[in-house]
């Protein structure tokens, strides 16, 4: 009777090792599969969060470089005034001195 109980003890302690070890691989498995899905989910994130950097970057870059050609366009358009008004003044007193050269010429000539 001590044998059948204790052949059964120990039956009773295989089924449960069973038990444990089945448990076990279960809890390995799950731990694996959501330490596996934590992974691309943080992997998402990075390069979710390396899109959106990208996309900031290049906002930055094109407003800058729009910014850089509107102020470049006013450089421009301020220095063809400024050599037109330069021109202009050029013309004038180039003028005043073909004037002044000729009006003195008469001036001898008439000496």
């Amino acid at each position: 009777m001590e044998d059948k109980v204790i052949e059964q003890a120990i039956e009773r302690f295989i089924e449960i090792d069973g038990k444990a070890a089945n448990i076990k691989e279960t809890r390995e498995k799950n731990l694996a599969e959501l330490e596996s899905r934590y992974r691309r989910e943080i992997q998402e994130m990075i390069e979710n969060f390396n899109r959106k950097i990208d996309e900031k970057v290049n906002e930055i870059y094109s407003k800058a470089l729009s910014e850089g050609n509107r102020e470049v366009e006013e450089l421009q358009k301020k220095a063809r005034e400024l050599i037109k008004t330069m021109e202009t003044k050029y013309l004038e007193i180039k003028e005043e001195i073909i004037n002044k050269f000729l009006s003195e010429i008469f001036d001898i000539k008439r000496f």
